[in-house]
């Protein structure tokens, strides 16, 4: 064997075990996801079950300007103790001490199913901290609006750890249908509620969305923030409880 072609095999033998080295270190695996915290144990619930909607519930916040109107976020119709029907929305939609003429609007249909010039209690504030039950706008609708879209507060005030619950997205599927989300009650405080979402999603847009029980079928918050780690997404809620106190405490 010549020198050549001896000097040949030795650089394809380093030529092979240095590919060999950059495939091994290409193809090394991940590191292993960590682990979620456990979820609370579903709880036990004393109030009576009920269907949750099959219909649109949810709607897209339009707030009038100078041009039109522009959407800002969601908002849905709700029933109070003493027969009112409100509009409810978040304060950080709007900004800080603002209220303009609004109008919720069935995404990808472009209905209109109410519109508001006036609200039902003063102002609420934009959630600056970790407080979200200050971050509320209720409104009454200029006109009667269609029963079978106006939903009922849980008579509980709010969900409980563990609970299953449903979201329903204001900005739709896309196609002018509804878009649920599940998730479940992770905690529960004086500042709020927040959901352990089953999947992550882009929430960008969905703050004033209701949240509904899927035990009693009823709200029992408000979609205020959402908090994203890797493998998880979380959903903060202002209790409904304190929404109606707001309301009926005007």
């Amino acid at each position: 064997m010549s020198g050549k072609t001896i000097a040949r095999l030795i650089i394809v033998v380093l030529a092979g075990i240095a590919l060999g080295g950059i495939v091994t270190l290409a193809t090394r695996p991940r590191a292993a996801p960590q682990p979620l915290p456990p979820l609370p144990p579903p709880p036990a619930i004393d109030a009576p079950r009920g269907e949750l909607p099959s219909g649109i519930v949810s709607f897209v916040e339009q707030v009038q300007t100078g041009l039109g109107y522009a959407a800002i976020g969601c908002g849905f119709l709700l029933q109070l103790p003493n027969g009112d029907v409100i509009g409810v929305t978040t304060a950080h939609s709007l900004g800080e001490d603002r209220f303009d003429p609004i109008a919720f609007v069935a995404a990808g249909r472009g209905d209109t199913v109410a519109t508001f010039t006036s609200l039902y209690a003063p102002l609420g504030k934009p959630r600056t901290g970790a407080n979200m039950t200050i971050d509320y706008v209720l409104m009454i609708p200029d006109a009667p609006v269609d029963p079978s879209i106006v939903l009922q507060p849980d008579p509980r005030g709010g969900p409980q750890p563990g609970e299953r619950v449903s979201l329903y997205s204001g900005l739709g599927d896309g196609q002018g249908g509804p878009r649920v989300l599940q998730g479940t009650i992770e905690s529960v405080d004086e500042n709020g509620a927040w959901i352990r979402m089953d999947e992550s999603f882009n929430a960008g847009g969905m703050s004033g969305s209701p949240i509904l029980s899927q035990h009693t079928g009823r709200v029992v918050g408000v979609t205020i923030v959402m908090n994203w780690t890797p493998g998880m997404l979380r959903i903060g809620i202002n209790p409904i409880g304190s929404i109606v106190d707001k309301a009926l405490s005007k």
